[in-house]
């Protein structure tokens, strides 16, 4: 697979999309803080063209919105499909 700026503009678009679709409940505040630098470092590293580090931060950044919602951190409001677990 290459990795090309458009797939990581569209991972990057994604997980803001999913950012701004949960409520942060009790406990989630650190994490929810974690994932949003996560997406401000994907979108840095965009700018810089450095597209794998980009496209670890953006992955990672998904990756733990799923955990949080998972552990009850975070309640999803809207856009289910964006998550694994949009039905626990």
């Amino acid at each position: 697979m290459e990795i090309t700026k458009e797939y990581i503009e569209k991972n990057l678009e994604k997980t803001q999309l999913a950012v701004n679709s949960v409520e942060v409940l009790e406990n989630g505040e650190k994490l929810f803080d974690m994932i949003e630098r996560y997406v401000s470092d994907a979108a840095y590293f965009l700018e810089k063209e450095n597209l794998v580090s980009a496209l670890g931060a953006v992955e990672y950044a998904h990756g733990l919105l799923d955990a949080g919602v998972y552990m009850k951190l975070f309640k999803i409001r809207k856009n289910e499909g964006l998550f694994v677990f949009g039905t626990v």
